[in-house]
């Protein structure tokens, strides 16, 4: 929640949460006086406040980040029944634009994968619409945090108690007047994004050419069709594609995206705010990377999103039993084939018989080889290979049949 908390020193989410929690002095909620079924006194959650909100979603997310489940702290946007739209980096409720001089960065709110840019979502009468006060690096009602209900929010600081936050506020007066957006240094990006990996004693990422233009590929699909998924079931345009038609060639790949204007630094801590994406940003299996922006309109409003691709080779690893059985074959077809060469001069023999298995053994010897001697090297068939090992089986059965056509 910086700039009105600082960043906790804890090393995990759990221990920052409760920092906050503790630093800030918030309130259990609903708080009030419980008699019998009822409660009296209750307090009622308003625009502005801050609260700690906790449910399964909270858990599964900090879980699988932290290793173990703890709470939010994020700040109350949307109440029953309010409109909230994100448009061109502002939010506007109920049609109006907010003043919000508690964001760490003025026009930074971008929608998100569950509230897309200039969506205008009515909050139901049990939920409220949540987000971090650093924009651009905040897990919140965007993403896959969602509308929260108001019976997960167990602590709240009410906006009128922030008064000895506001020091630290924005000048927000002309918040609305800005029509510049932060350009992204992919390079700066990749310097940043190797640090982090360094620091993980893995190895540095490359720039790669051909993967920076699949990014921009995959980026103009997905503003142009508002079509983000891997398998592109609408632009056509899949993460696959974009490789091929970048001409990017290597055996394992991943995309990571987010929508909005960001400086490296921004998209950096972005990016590492999510489970899944720090993930494939920190994994061992991908060598190279490209980064590239596309800008355009979903829903009628500008908007940009940011692509990452990565690649990699991951070595096939063949067992000694799939390479030995390809030398042996090699080496029983070069026994038999001398064989049927001189049948092939003896006298009453179908000669055009002899001639298809002479022919079907130096097939099989030559792709034979050719596969042993790419498994040898450990490295992956081409693709001319790989219809020569799945013809094989089928040469094998011809052989045979044959050779027992001339046998009886």
């Amino acid at each position: 929640m910086a700039p009105s908390f600082p960043k906790g020193t804890g090393s995990t989410d759990a221990e920052r949460s409760d920092e906050i929690v503790a630093y800030a002095e918030m309130y259990p909620y609903p708080g009030g006086i419980l008699l019998g079924a009822k409660r009296f006194f209750a307090y009622q959650i308003k625009h502005g406040d801050i609260v700690e909100i906790k449910n399964n979603k909270t858990d599964q997310i900090t879980k699988e980040k932290y290793g173990e489940s703890s709470g939010f702290v994020k700040r109350v946007i949307g109440l029953p029944g309010d409109t909230v739209e994100f448009r061109d980096g502002f939010v506007y409720r109920n049609g109006s634009l907010l003043d919000e001089p508690y964001i760490a960065k003025p026009r930074s709110t971008y929608g998100g994968d569950i509230i897309s840019e200039c969506e205008k979502v009515v909050i139901p009468s049990e939920d409220t619409l949540v987000l971090g006060d650093n924009r651009k690096a905040s897990l919140d009602s965007r993403y896959d945090l969602g509308l929260i209900r108001i019976s997960d929010i167990h602590y709240v600081l009410p906006y009128e108690n922030q008064t000895e936050y506001r020091a630290v506020w924005r000048d927000s007066s002309e918040d609305s007047d800005l029509a510049d957006t932060p350009a992204l240094d992919s390079k700066e990006f990749v310097r940043l994004l190797n640090d982090k990996r360094k620091e993980k004693n893995l190895s540095s990422l490359k720039p790669d050419v051909n993967l920076a233009r699949s990014s921009k590929i995959r980026g103009e699909a997905m503003i142009t069709s508002n079509d983000f998924s891997i398998e592109a079931t609408k632009s056509g345009e899949s993460l696959k594609k974009s490789l091929s038609d970048a001409n990017y060639k290597n055996i394992t790949f991943a995309e990571v995206y987010s929508k909005g204007y960001y400086q490296a630094s921004e998209l950096i801590d972005n990016l590492f705010e999510f489970p899944n994406t720090t993930k494939l940003l920190l994994s061992e299996e991908y060598q190279d990377v490209g980064v590239d922006t596309a800008i355009g309109k979903i829903n009628g409003c500008p908007s940009q999103v940011v692509v990452v691709h990565l690649g990699g080779y991951i070595p096939p690893n063949y067992t000694k039993d799939e390479i030995d059985s390809w030398y042996k074959l090699m080496n029983q077809l070069d026994e038999v084939l001398p064989s049927w060469e001189n049948v092939l001069n003896a006298d009453g023999v179908d000669k055009d018989k002899v001639n298809q298995i002479i022919s079907l053994i130096k097939d099989r010897r030559d792709a034979a080889e050719k596969i042993y001697n790419r498994m040898k090297e450990n490295e992956y068939l081409t693709d001319e290979e790989r219809i020569l090992l799945q013809e094989d089986t089928n040469k094998g059965k011809q052989l045979q049949s044959l050779i027992s056509e001339m046998i009886h």
